[in-house]
């Protein structure tokens, strides 16, 4: 009776220990899933165990999934991670790499997936230009927010279709004027001035200069629809600024007869 009584104690004395080990593995598991960083400084010696065995049972980090990109090369992400390739999948430094991806500009959002095998899927939200803002010396992309993500430089030619933006406040005033545009005229733009911080001159890509209107921006391009609609491209030619600031007026200026 005795014996089973100390058999019964160490048999429950054995299950807690395993129960404990069980537990502290499993907070070893999310303590590297969420901070793989902190966990290689607390332990290197467990680290370099993990290593051994990811190499043993095939969890080494070999390779890495990016969407299609636009404005991003592929390899100023991939930079990152393949500097760890052959290291253990699960002591990726998942927190490291992410303040680097937060560094750039062009990359709005991302999310960063391992599969715990030997793979990690990133997929890369990038910022979109909506317009050129050119502040007396630099021309720069710039988002719907209005914050910069990166100079034009010899890249103009990808960016020819955005309208360049002038003047004070016109990188945050911009996306507002985008959306007062009738999008049949967002193509004939070249550049937008803002003027006074409250209306906006434009030059068409035709080379004609127009005033709209400082409270209705649909307006004024209503009604040079309808005056283009009626002239010929050779009297077009002749005209160096249309003046729409005043409802259901047209005043023109035409070039000087050199």
């Amino acid at each position: 009776m005795t014996k089973n009584r100390i058999n019964k104690k160490k048999t429950n004395a054995y299950s807690i220990i395993r129960f404990t080990a069980f537990i502290v593995f499993i907070v070893v598991l999310i303590f590297i899933y969420y901070d793989a960083d902190k966990f290689n400084t607390i332990n290197k010696v467990f680290a370099k165990n993990i290593e051994k065995f990811s190499k043993n049972y095939g969890y080494s980090f070999t390779k890495v999934n990016i969407n299609k990109l636009i404005n991003i090369k592929p390899e100023e992400i991939e930079k990152y991670f393949t500097k760890y390739y052959g290291n253990s999948i699960f002591l990726i430094p998942i927190k490291e790499i992410s303040k680097n991806l937060y560094q750039n500009k062009w990359i709005k959002d991302f999310t960063i997936k391992n599969d715990y095998k030997n793979t990690i899927n990133v997929n890369i939200v990038e910022s979109i230009p909506i317009g050129i803002y050119f502040n007396g010396e630099d021309n720069l992309l710039f988002d719907k927010n209005g914050e910069i993500i990166d100079f034009v430089n010899s890249n103009y030619n990808l960016y020819f279709h955005l309208i360049v933006f002038e003047g004070n406040n016109s990188l945050f005033n911009a996306n507002i004027f985008l959306n007062s545009l009738p999008l049949l005229f967002r193509n004939e733009i070249k550049k937008a001035i803002f003027i006074n911080n409250r209306r906006w001159d434009v030059k068409l890509r035709n080379g004609i200069n127009i005033k709209l209107s400082e409270n209705n921006i649909l307006d004024s391009f209503n009604n040079y629809d309808k005056f283009y609609k009626n002239v010929s491209n050779q009297e077009l030619a002749e005209i160096e600024m249309i003046d729409l600031r005043i409802p259901k007026q047209i005043i023109l200026k035409f070039k000087a007869i050199k």
